[in-house]
């Protein structure tokens, strides 16, 4: 309320005029607050519904209100909400306008810490609607307002499969589910946004739309794009597995997916099912792509990994363009390849022969997806070929569990600060790049696998760390970095799996007065050509050499599982007289500081010997894992060191 006083009132006249204020803020204070609330679609397109509940929480400069949190409202009509227990003026105190937050679907006692948490539902015959987390806020409101609305604005992403058969008419009798999924999350009350929670190993139904036969949906977690996330359509008892790990799930959008299936739910050699995908925010914003299944019902795609087999964009000619070499390695039957094509031109049919079957890209179509089943192509990789023009492979993948030797992408950075490059963060190595492992890529990061580094033209190597530890010394044998691809490489060690086995996080950082950018993070399985058991060092798996012991020595991280009663064994060659080894702590120079203290204790090693052990008692074990940075540099004469290796005492 604006209040003008004049020069030359009485005191009475003051008087009588704040009395009358305050009787008017005590009036207000004491009145119950409606709302009238709207919503511009909801789970089951439909408005709000007789007996729909939504909890309003008030909010000023000092934060939520305690008891004006989280007050149950409800509907009789769909449009205008009462409580049993409104919250009234009288709790905004001496503020003058404040600010309302309205969640959708209440639940009772979800609302903590200004943050309102929720699970989805995910057993048969769950509503869509009570999923279908909405969230509102009003700021701004003059206390005394008779009547505040709301609007509702969806926070997860509604998720619909339309199932056609060949003459474009929806298809009833289906079965539609995806995997990888959160079903926890937390909604932040003051600025709406959603985060979600748990491991994304769940699969949710997708519910028939009782108003349209034929399509199905359901409401997910908002998510970034997931490795291994599949939409599964069963027609017929047989599946359609559609690979969505490319697509990020954003908050509040609406994600439309349809496929056309034959009548009889199978596919014919040469014949298509083709499945097109549009990504409609309900403030609309459309993405297109699309997916053609191939010959043989047989695929399996949840669970694998997918592996790009394309280095760049390929336009296919007459001329035979092959994809996987495996070497002696091989696919399973069921395994599938991926292949992103784009037309100049899609005016009429074309068509693609891959390895002697031909395959038709629809007219009309000028991208898509071809999915093929391994079926006999399981080990020389497939042939490409195309009698029609303007067409390009943009990608080529092969989703597989099998060991195929090829590069997995965990990561790429868009430049921005923390995604790429070097923030504001006064820390001397702040991080750059934070990269979460699916439980597929976690089985793979393990000892002997190979873990690849690309940075921007020019940039340094030796500025990286892997949480706490280095990962690159050229001196010391510690990561090898290529000047021409800018990428380096380091083979993973049983210190390094121990920095992300607890989360499946990798947090990768770098010096922040340098210039340094990571563009790209990739993992190579292990090969099983050599046993890398608790590997601790092997330079000649990250494609450097053997450490000649006379010339050089061995920067060596030590994992936090180390114990007392383990032992490093260092495997050997050309061992000559006098040969020894020896551990000092990896900031010491021994040219500068030679009688440094031994960590470990400087032993002889035999002539005709190939391994030599360290023995770790709890003294030893202690003052290692005390080392700054946990870096021991291993140092010797007259022996060619190949690796380095941790047997648990427990004989592992």
């Amino acid at each position: 309320m604006r209040k003008t006083i004049l020069f030359g009132l009485t005191a009475a006249m003051l008087a009588t005029a704040c009395s009358e204020e305050d009787d008017l803020r005590q009036g207000i204070a004491g009145e119950g607050i409606t709302f009238t609330s709207s919503v511009m679609s909801r789970a089951t397109d439909t408005s709000f519904e007789a007996e729909d509940a939504i909890g309003v929480s008030m909010y000023t400069e000092s934060g939520f209100v305690g008891n004006a949190t989280n007050v149950q409202y409800t509907t009789k009509n769909g449009t205008a909400f009462t409580s049993t227990n409104p919250m009234t003026w009288g709790a905004a105190g001496s503020a003058e306008t404040v600010d309302f937050k309205g969640v959708y679907p209440y639940k009772a006692e979800a609302v903590a810490d200004g943050k309102y948490s929720f699970t989805l539902a995910t057993d048969d015959g769950a509503s869509l609607s009570d999923n279908d987390v909405m969230y509102s806020s009003m700021t701004d409101v003059a206390v005394g307002e008779k009547n505040v609305n709301l609007t509702f604005k969806h926070k997860l992403v509604k998720v619909v499969m339309q199932v056609y058969d060949q003459n474009r008419k929806l298809l009833p009798g289906a079965t539609v589910k995806i995997n990888n999924q959160q079903t926890s999350g937390t909604l932040n009350l003051a600025d709406g946004t959603v985060t979600s929670t748990g491991d994304a190993n769940a699969t949710l139904n997708f519910a028939n739309n009782p108003e349209v036969s034929g399509e199905y949906q359901t409401i997910v977690m908002p998510s970034a794009a997931t490795q291994g996330r599949v939409i599964t359509i069963t027609y017929n008892n047989v599946d359609y597995p559609c690979p969505v790990d490319m697509y990020a799930f954003d908050s509040g959008k609406k994600v439309i997916f349809s496929a056309t299936l034959n009548p009889d739910g199978t596919v014919s050699p040469g014949e298509t099912v083709t499945v097109s995908a549009d990504v409609t925010d309900w403030e609309p914003e459309k993405v297109t792509s699309g997916w053609i299944f191939g010959a043989g019902a047989n695929f399996k795609v949840e669970g694998k990994i997918s592996y790009q087999l394309l280095t760049e964009p390929t336009v296919l000619s007459a001329d035979i363009s092959h994809f996987g070499n495996f070497g002696n390695k091989q696919l399973d039957a069921t395994d599938v390849y991926s292949l992103e094509y784009t037309r100049d031109n899609a005016d009429a049919d074309a068509a693609i022969k891959i390895s002697n079957q031909t395959y038709t890209l629809q007219a009309g179509l000028t991208s898509g997806t071809l999915l093929i089943a391994a079926g006999d192509n399981k080990k020389g990789g497939i042939d490409v070929t195309s009698e029609d023009e303007g067409i390009t492979l943009t990608s080529v993948l092969v989703y597989t569990n099998e060991n195929i030797g090829l590069p997995i992408t965990l990561w790429t950075g868009d430049g921005s600060a923390g995604n790429g490059t070097v923030g504001d963060d006064v820390d001397s190595y702040p991080v750059i790049a934070r990269i979460t492992l699916s439980e597929e890529q976690q089985n793979l990061f393990v000892p002997g696998a190979i873990l690849r580094c690309y940075l921007a033209d020019g940039n340094d190597a030796a500025l990286l760390r892997l949480g706490t530890l280095q990962l690159y010394y050229s001196w010391r044998n510690l990561g090898k970095f290529d000047d021409d691809s800018n990428c380096l490489t380091n083979v993973l060690t049983l210190a390094m799996c121990d920095e992300v086995k607890d989360d499946g996080n990798i947090m990768i950082f770098g010096q922040n007065w340098s210039n340094i950018q990571l563009d790209r993070v990739e993992l190579v399985p292990a090969s099983d050509d050599e046993d890398f058991t608790s590997l601790l060092w092997c330079h000649k798996a990250e494609g450097g050499n053997d450490c000649g012991m006379s010339y050089g020595d061995i920067l060596v991280n030590i994992p936090t599982s180390l114990e007392s009663g383990d032992i490093i064994r260092v495997t050997y060659t050309d061992a000559e007289e006098g040969a020894y080894l020896e551990g000092v702590a990896g900031n010491v120079d021994l040219v500068t500081t030679p009688d440094a203290p031994r960590m470990l204790q400087r032993t002889e090693v035999s002539v005709g010997g190939s391994s030599f052990d360290f023995d770790i008692n709890e003294e030893t074990c202690t003052a290692l894992l005390g080392l700054e940075c946990r870096s021991l540099i291993i140092n010797g004469e007259n022996l060619t060191v190949h690796k380095i290796q941790l047997v648990r005492g427990s004989g592992e």
